[in-house]
């Protein structure tokens, strides 16, 4: 949903008329288009000025062993 001033809503029609398409036409087609090119240009990624240090992950837990450890875990909990 779009609320606009009057004067804006004039100037809408007037241009769509002129296009022979309707306000919604060119909200779609011309305005949203051209504000996106305008206001989202790719913009370079920020990169740190300094090195970060990659800290080795963990071993992996094939899913057997992962579920035995919650059944043994669970099982604990019974009590």
């Amino acid at each position: 949903m779009l609320s606009v001033a009057e004067e804006t809503f004039l100037t809408m029609s007037t241009l769509a008329k002129k296009r022979g398409i309707s306000i919604q036409e060119l909200l779609r087609a011309v305005i949203v288009p051209e504000w996106v090119r305008e206001n989202l240009q790719s913009r370079p990624r920020f990169t740190p000025s300094t090195e970060v240090a990659i800290q080795p992950s963990a071993p992996q837990i094939n899913s057997y062993h992962r579920n035995r450890i919650l059944d043994i875990t669970v099982g604990q909990l019974k009590y």
